[in-house]
Parts: structure tokens; C-alpha cells; sequence
């Protein structure tokens, strides 16, 4: 598939999700410091009210594809395209997925710094990077990382996302450990064949 056709599915996923979840996801505390996560003036979509939240809306995307390839170039592999879709299509907030079982939290991409969250999570669990993982979101909230795994590749791209038990990365696996892959490797637990079928079980059904 070309970026065109992956931009239009991720807008889909995001319009499909939000348009069951508006009343509950839409509104957010209004930005009142450069370093909070609150709605950036951009996004605002009406008026505060009287306990400082504010309706948001989406908007189209400015990332370009040269600034996602420059995050990518501290990664083992780059981004499936899918995931890079996600990251240029549109800015958007409060993404606390919810389907059960599962309830991910996926970066946010605000308007005035869209990448804040993954960048925190590349740096937060940078240590699985050295065995061919790259973290991407959060399961549940805060139980630990889940990522792409770039050793279990599909034909288009992609990867198989896998997570970890933050209490094992923590407390059972040493900096030496990181570099095995095996030991790693025996703490992932898997969730979707694909970043596709993420997407698709958890934004449209």
C-alpha cells in the first residue's frame, strides 16, 4: 500500500473511533503552560468552561516524512509505514484506546508538539531498542511498554507488537541482559500479528 492509502485508513481509525467516544474523549484541559499537556490554542474548539476544559478537535497533520526519518535514525529499524501514516496524518489528543480487553495508551500528537509522547516512550524504554524493539505506546496505564517487534517482519513492512510487564524490565533484566536478544525475547508477551491488525481491532470494531 502507498502512504496515500495508509494516511486515508488511519483517518478512517481516527474519525471511526472518536465519533463512538466523543461525549467521553473530546474534552481536555486547556493549555495554560508550554510544558503541560493540555489543548494547544490551535486545537480548541469552543469555550472554556468553568473548570478550565475545553472541546478539542483533530487537525490535519504538518509532520513531514523527513522529520519522522530523523527520529528514526536511533532506531534498529525504521517505523512501519502504517506507523508513520499515524505519525503525519493528523494531530490529535487524548488517545487512551479502549476496546476490551485491551486499553492502550497511544501517543498523543498535539498541534504544537506532536512529538512529545513518542519521544518520551523511546527514551523511557530505550534499553529493549539494542534487541530489535521499539516501543511506541503504553498497555494499559503504565503497566509497561508495547512495541514493534522489527525481527518478526511481514511482507509490506511491518512488525508483530509484542508488550513487556514494566515490573520485569525493572526488576529482572540487568543493563547486560538488554543485549541479549533471548532474554529479552523471553519477557514478550504477544498482542497483534501486525500494526495493521492493532489499528484495525482496536479503532474500528
Amino acid at each position: 500500500m502507498n502512504m496515500q492509502t495508509d494516511k486515508e485508513f488511519i483517518a478512517l481509525c481516527l474519525d471511526t473511533y472518536f465519533s463512538k467516544h466523543h461525549r467521553v474523549q473530546m474534552r481536555l484541559p486547556i493549555k495554560t503552560d508550554p510544558e503541560d499537556g493540555g489543548v494547544p490554542l490551535s486545537m480548541v474548539n469552543g469555550e472554556v468552561d468553568e473548570e478550565g476544559y475545553v472541546e478539542w478537535k483533530m487537525l490535519p497533520s504538518t509532520v513531514t516524512g523527513e522529520e519522522v526519518t530523523e527520529i528514526e535514525k536511533s532506531l534498529p529499524a525504521p517505523f512501519p509505514p502504517l506507523f508513520r501514516a499515524y505519525l503525519t496524518t493528523r494531530f490529535v489528543l487524548d488517545m487512551q484506546v479502549v476496546n476490551p480487553p485491551y486499553f492502550f495508551m497511544f501517543p498523543e500528537l498535539p498541534a504544537d508538539n506532536p512529538f512529545r509522547d513518542i519521544t518520551f516512550t523511546l527514551q523511557a524504554w530505550n534499553l529493549l531498542l539494542t534487541t530489535g524493539y521499539i516501543p511506541f505506546a503504553e498497555y494499559q496505564d503504565g503497566w509497561g511498554p508495547v512495541c514493534f517487534d522489527t525481527k518478526q517482519q511481514t511482507a509490506d513492512g511491518d512488525y508483530a507488537i509484542v508488550w513487556f510487564d514494566h515490573e520485569h524490565l525493572l526488576h529482572e533484566l540487568d543493563e547486560e541482559d538488554y543485549r541479549l536478544r533471548e532474554k529479552v525475547e523471553s519477557y514478550a508477551q504477544s498482542l497483534f500479528p501486525s500494526f495493521r491488525v492493532f489499528m484495525t481491532e482496536m479503532f474500528l470494531h
